[in-house]
């Protein structure tokens, strides 16, 4: 008799797709996580990068005063990074200018730090790290 219950619990699968789901949760949990902060932080990615293009579009009827950089800086990071969606303008780093007299490429590139958003806190528990992103944009002028 206990040979036969034995028998039947050893040949019984009930149960066995849920073990197979236990074990395979924590890789799925672990991907997800993947998958979100990476997106995130692409999108934050292409916010920044959106940032310094309007920037740069905007710094072109100043872009021939001497201090056209902290002009741009001064008023249009504000209004330009709060239309963003996933920018906060205080996060903005720096803002950096060049001009290339030969080509007549102005270039205007914001340095944009990620500490503390969702898409770093995310990134830290999988093991990614970035503080900051820095993305440029070229307009010829």
């Amino acid at each position: 008799m206990m040979r036969h219950v034995a028998d039947r619990l050893v040949r019984d699968e009930d149960g066995a797709s849920t073990v197979e789901f236990v074990v395979l949760l924590p890789f799925m949990i672990g991907l997800l996580g993947i998958i979100a902060s990476a997106s995130l932080y692409l999108a934050l990615a292409s916010d920044v990068q959106q940032l310094a293009h309007e920037l740069a579009r905007s710094a072109l009827p100043v872009a021939d005063e001497d201090d056209w950089c902290t002009q741009i800086e001064a008023r249009m990071v504000e209004p330009l990074a709060s239309n963003l969606p996933l920018l906060d303008p205080e996060r903005v780093a720096s803002v950096t200018c060049g001009i290339d007299p030969d080509s007549h490429l102005l270039q205007v590139a914001v340095n944009y730090d990620t500490r503390g958003t969702l898409g770093a806190i995310l990134g830290s528990v999988i093991g990614l790290r970035i503080d900051s992103f820095q993305r440029s944009s070229f307009v010829q002028w």
